[in-house]
């Protein structure tokens, strides 16, 4: 929820989607509890419908052909990523463009593998290029890691800057895992995500079916990764809710409620970027796509509002001076910025930046009669 109950706190922080459950899945999960083995396991790597499902969803967007059987079920995209590291990965390193994910580096870690940043031009909005991926490129290197749109800055690969990456990554004999979590939230969507002996493409119903809580992900891969992927999910999770991949399963394939959902977005991202504009001393940084909208608090922090010398410190003092949380950019290796989702009634975005622009106004003000009075 973005508002605490009892507290008045405008909660910008997580990155999630809320909806009702669309009919089609509220269907799906009552005739899954009739049936008559309700309470069973689930098949080890999914349900055959759910992998159909995913199959022909990727099947739609490169079109060309998907085996079902190239899809391993797991419990949210989070856990797809794990499996994913440890199968191609684990005792190499792997190349994270920056800013990422805060989990990324934990994630990585925990799949026996070791994480190395690769900070992103500012002149390509903080996207990575072969020439900064040559530069971090070590003999342990084993894989890169792509996300796009990029949580938190939003910005998106186009399909030639993708293009190069791939080709970037085949000639050097990297693996390439595509974190396609957010696919449908940006103009340019990768259609030519596939997989092969050096692409496993990893993704999920959180964030683009608005099914967060079910914890249902996936990852598509070449055959020669199905044992590792699914020895990993065996000796961790097992298998994945029967329920919750039923409901999944039955929505995967409503492409109209997918657009009307990005088109949404779309409009929620331009009315932040227009409220958070009145804000003094924190910029908007505009996202290409996402769920998310980063603020430039450079100017904030270098005159040392509240006290805060960082944006640890600045996120603090706005959740205890304004009642508005965010999230701090030294998290997603962006520091200096603050992360707001942007998923939530456009009411809710005007309010919090009502807020923090009238506290920031009032410090404004002091400065001004600072420096008047000098």
């Amino acid at each position: 929820m973005s508002r605490r109950p009892g507290t008045g706190l405008i909660d910008l922080s997580s990155g999630q989607i809320t909806e009702p459950l669309p009919e089609g899945a509220v269907r799906a999960l009552r005739e899954a509890m009739a049936a008559e083995r309700a309470t069973a396991y689930a098949p080890s790597y999914g349900n055959a419908d759910l992998r159909e499902a995913v199959a022909g969803h990727y099947a739609r967007r490169t079109g060309a052909a998907v085996d079902p059987e190239q899809v391993t079920v797991t419990a949210g995209a989070r856990h797809g990523l794990f499996a994913a590291f440890a199968a191609v990965a684990a005792g190499g390193e792997i190349l994270v463009p920056q800013p990422h994910w805060s989990h990324y580096p934990g994630v990585i870690r925990s799949a026996g593998a070791t994480a190395v940043p690769v900070a992103g031009d500012p002149e390509r909005g903080l996207l990575v290029d072969p020439g900064r991926l040559d530069r971090a490129l070590t003999s342990r290197t084993r894989a890169l890691l792509i996300n796009s749109p990029v949580n938190p800055s939003g910005a998106c690969y186009t399909r030639s800057q993708m293009r190069a990456v791939r080709e970037w990554a085949a000639e050097r004999d990297v693996r390439l895992v595509v974190d396609d979590i957010y696919w449908a939230y940006a103009d340019s969507v990768d259609d030519q995500v596939g997989v092969s002996a050096r692409e496993v493409v990893v993704g999920g119903a959180s964030k683009v079916h608005a099914m967060a809580g079910l914890r249902v992900g996936w990852v598509w891969a070449a055959p020669e990764y199905l044992a590792p992927l699914r020895e990993v999910v065996e000796y961790t999770t097992g298998p994945v809710s029967g329920l919750s991949q039923s409901a999944v399963a039955a929505v995967l394939g409503d492409t109209r409620a997918v657009a009307a959902r990005a088109a949404g977005l779309a409009e929620m991202r331009s009315h932040a970027v227009r409220a958070m504009s009145r804000i003094p001393l924190l910029t908007p940084v505009p996202p290409a796509g996402g769920i998310y909208l980063c603020l430039d608090a450079t100017e904030a922090l270098r005159h040392g509002i509240y006290g805060a010398t960082d944006d640890v410190g600045l996120c603090r003092a706005l959740e205890q001076r304004a009642g508005v949380r965010l999230r701090a950019g030294s998290t997603f290796g962006m520091p200096g910025f603050l992360r707001l989702c942007v998923a939530e009634p456009p009411q809710v975005i005007s309010d919090a930046a009502g807020r923090l622009a009238g506290r920031l106004h009032v410090v404004v003000n002091g400065l001004s009669s600072l420096r008047s009075t000098s």
